[in-house]
């Protein structure tokens, strides 16, 4: 399936506890799409505003059954966009 490459406009981080007491950091990308801007949660660590994000259409399974979603595929730095 293709992919969709958008650019990282804005970048929110958040650090919480899981019940199990391992720490996580839950990112919120702000991407630009068509001059729009749309966000969407992650995991990723090292991101930076002006790096882009490679996304596509996947399945997530929920309590309710399969849902489409919009999954990462990756984080593309900046200085490889630009060669």
């Amino acid at each position: 399936m293709n992919g969709l490459t958008l650019k990282i406009i804005g970048i929110n981080v958040y650090n919480g506890m899981a019940r199990s007491g391992k720490p996580y950091t839950l990112t919120t990308l702000e991407l630009d799409y068509d001059g729009n801007k749309v966000r969407l949660k992650c995991f990723e660590k090292d991101v930076n505003v002006g790096d882009y994000a490679q996304v596509s259409v996947g399945i997530k399974k929920t309590v309710y059954g399969a849902e489409l979603a919009v999954v990462l595929d990756k984080i593309i730095p900046a200085a490889e966009m630009e060669k």
